[in-house]
């Protein structure tokens, strides 16, 4: 059996050769601990498949959550820059403390000074 099986035909394997081997189990007595190992590992990895699928729900519900609270936590904070905004008024220097840029006007254009002819 090759390494890209897919993990239901590898499941599918394992669970012909254990009914084989159930089956013929007087014939070939030394195969019992191999056999029991086989039926631990098919049965662990049932149940990590189960808690994998599982698993794999509840990071779609955590997923889904968190994109519900950045979305209320951008509109809170939009609330919030708005309110330290009024507050504080729009040219004051605290509004850098609170990352938003005060108005300090725009820089004023000097004429191109014309020299005079002589």
């Amino acid at each position: 059996m090759s390494e890209s099986n897919s993990y239901a035909e590898v499941v599918t394997s394992w669970e012909l050769v254990l009914a084989a081997l159930e089956r013929n189990l007087a014939e070939i007595p030394h195969a019992e601990i191999p056999l029991q190992k086989l039926q631990a590992a098919l049965k662990e990895v049932r149940e990590l498949s189960t808690e994998q699928a599982a698993l794999a729900a509840k990071k779609q519900e955590a997923s889904k959550r968190i994109q519900e609270l950045i979305l209320q936590g951008r509109k809170l904070s939009t609330v919030l820059r708005t309110l330290v905004r009024e507050h504080y008024g729009n040219r004051s220097e605290k509004l850098a403390e609170f990352s938003l840029q005060p108005f300090r006007g725009r820089p004023r254009k000097t004429k191109p000074t014309v020299p005079v002819p002589e």
